[in-house]
């Protein structure tokens, strides 16, 4: 199991990696949740520049799959 998580957590980060030379910042946030009210990673422009906002608190597995899917939309939209 501790292997499986490594190894989500390296390619999270080879991703965020990635995004960097796509000139993308990723921000690994933790999302306020109150009732009524439920946020989730998404992707925004700021000031001219991308940026990509994980909810740190959710699942690995969730994270490298939002970050892949949404590298793979960049590259679709190019």
């Amino acid at each position: 199991m501790a292997q499986g998580k490594r190894k989500n957590e390296i390619l999270l980060e080879e991703l965020i990696a990635a995004a960097g030379r796509l000139n993308i910042e990723v921000r690994a946030e933790r999302l306020l949740r109150e009732v009524g009210y439920h946020a989730q990673s998404g992707r925004c422009r700021l000031k001219k520049k991308d940026l990509i906002i994980i909810d740190r608190d959710s699942p690995l597995r969730d994270q490298v799959e939002f970050l892949s899917a949404e590298l793979s939309k960049h590259s679709q939209n190019r």
